[in-house]
């Protein structure tokens, strides 16, 4: 028996010492959740199913796993005191047991019915259901393949524990933990309704019907009619898991690496997560407008707004490592605390977290609208372009700000598709679209005069470069004093004359004086400029569309 604990002991410490890339771990990951659902599909004849259907199944088994894998992961780290390094690693192997409940579940029921599903109880349940580890009904709802899975879970847990603390109730409670995450995560949407209807009718007279009601019956996303039951159950959850995990990172990394955390937080340009999420709002203000929508505030529909908000932030700031990467030489005279120049960040590092925050871009918005995901798509494009030789667009004036303003429009129209019946953009105004591209190519060169040398250095021959900074200066003030009479007379609201005249002249001065004022740099020039559109929008609403 001592040579059998020994062998498990050894082949723990391999599997904790080996060494896994960030690529590998994630391919491995992604590997083993597509093997599972290629054996659930096997299993049911490959039966034909849409294309919605086969995305939102993969997503949200690959996030369920996913934010199971963290919780584990942070649990075992507390509780065992045992590095994270060492548990993702041996999780890993411990992840090819998903794999096997559908082949369990289908040798023991061969060709009769039974569905493998979330437990779905009501709070007077829970407690029977927790002492008899699931109770009857093992052929719907948490299947015998999925209890012995998480058996053996139990069990695997239980076993590293005693080898790691040889500690009798220790082992115990790391048992009893374990069951109990996995009784919450295998009766997860259960304790959502309860949590979420308890409030008004009272914990105790949730039913399973209300769970029913709340994650599986046919609803609308926005715009989305979603009929399919399989894909209502999916798709709701994976709004939830996807940000239960994105918290879980944010907390991991800030304990994990918390100087780094801050050296790139700080350089994500709080300013233009502002401006995109501006973009996106006011484009759903617009579809409102525009499309005779109505609103319709729902949970999942403001968890979807969450996610897109993130798409859209992850987007740009996908775009700003792209740009950092790109612009180093720049950065070595205008910006010296990004983190490739500080050297906090390698480029390796750096460029995977560019990618990993693209890919993540796509698929929270994806979740809700996959028109919304191909602009990020586009609008990630158009920043290599930008960036990026051999092309490198940010070289030429106006051209560089016309590339920016694409951008900002396909941010812009995300918002006005989610709203709109037909997922498109039929019915925006082409005014708007000429009033924007225009008042973004003329106003965006505000940017630059934070690098003026920099630019120059690397031949990038921005408005400021080419004219020096006093005529640059006035060269974008005028810019932007343009844009606002542009949307008097596109707009054909003549109304809005004397605002326009005002706040475009306030503009131009706050440009001009920026540099050599001390409350007003080229640095923060940007923050002021938007607080002066911010103001003539609220007075466009007013005129406009009240």
């Amino acid at each position: 028996m001592k040579k059998i604990f020994d062998q498990i002991v050894k082949l723990i410490e391999l599997a904790e010492n080996s060494s896994i890339s960030f690529l590998s771990w994630i391919t491995s990951f992604f590997s083993l959740v597509l093997i599972r659902i290629l054996i659930e599909s096997w299993i049911d004849g490959f039966a034909n199913k849409s294309a919605s259907y086969v995305f939102y199944n993969i997503t949200n088994t690959f996030v369920f796993f996913l934010l199971s894998y963290f919780i584990f992961l942070a649990f075992l780290n507390k509780f065992l005191k045992v590095s994270i390094k060492k548990l993702s690693s041996l999780m890993l192997w411990g992840y090819v047991i998903i794999i096997f409940p559908p082949i369990i579940d289908h040798i023991i029921f061969g060709d009769s019915r039974y569905l493998n599903f979330y437990g779905i109880y009501g709070l007077r349940e829970m407690l029977d259901r927790f002492i008899t580890f699931f109770g009857d009904s093992p052929d719907f709802g948490v299947t015998y393949g999925t209890r012995i899975e998480i058996a053996l879970v139990i069990l695997a847990i239980s076993i590293y524990s005693y080898i790691k603390t040889r500690e009798i109730t220790k082992t115990l409670l790391a048992s009893l933990f374990s069951y109990i995450i996995l009784f919450v995560l295998a009766t997860f949407p259960s304790w959502l309704t309860i949590i979420g209807r308890g409030l008004g009718k009272g914990f105790l007279n949730v039913t399973d019907l209300d769970i029913v009601r709340v994650f599986i019956t046919p609803t609308r996303i926005f715009s989305k009619e979603i009929g399919d039951i399989a894909n209502t159950l999916s798709i709701k959850l994976s709004l939830i898991y996807s940000l239960l995990i994105l918290i879980f990172l944010i907390f991991g990394f800030w304990k994990k690496y918390k100087n780094k955390f801050l050296v790139f937080g700080k350089n994500i340009r709080p300013v233009q997560i502002v401006y995109h999420l501006g973009l996106f709002f006011i484009g759903i203000g617009l579809g409102y407008k525009f499309t005779g929508t109505s609103l319709d505030i729902t949970i999942f529909n403001l968890l979807s707004l969450v996610n897109l908000s993130v798409a859209v932030i992850f987007s740009w700031i996908t775009s700003v490592i792209i740009n950092d990467i790109a612009d180093k030489k720049i950065d070595l005279i205008s910006n010296k605390d990004r983190p490739l120049v500080s050297g906090e960040f390698s480029k390796g590092e750096y460029f995977k977290i560019g990618v990993t925050l693209f890919v993540s871009a796509i698929v929270f918005a994806a979740l809700v609208s996959a028109k919304i995901a191909m602009f990020l798509i586009v609008y990630q494009a158009l920043a290599w372009v930008y960036s990026h030789k051999p092309f490198r667009l940010k070289r030429i004036p106006l051209v560089a700000t016309f590339i920016s303003a694409l951008a900002s429009l396909l941010v812009l129209f995300s918002g006005f598709m989610l709203i709109d019946p037909n997922s498109s953009i039929v019915d925006f105004p082409v005014s708007i679209i000429w009033l924007l591209l225009i008042s973004f190519t003329l106003s965006l060169t505000v940017k630059d005069l934070k690098d003026i040398e920099g630019d120059k250095r690397d031949s990038v021959w921005t408005i400021p470069v080419l004219f020096g900074e006093y005529w640059g200066k006035i060269i974008i003030g005028t810019g932007i004093f343009v844009s606002y009479i542009l949307s008097v007379l596109i707009l054909r609201e003549f109304a809005l004359t004397f605002w326009a005249c005002l706040l475009g002249s306030l503009s131009f001065w706050v440009v001009n004086i920026s540099g050599r004022s001390s409350k007003i740099s080229h640095r923060n020039v940007l923050w002021w400029i938007m607080g002066i559109v911010f103001v003539y929008i609220v007075i466009l609403i007013k005129f406009i569309f009240i």
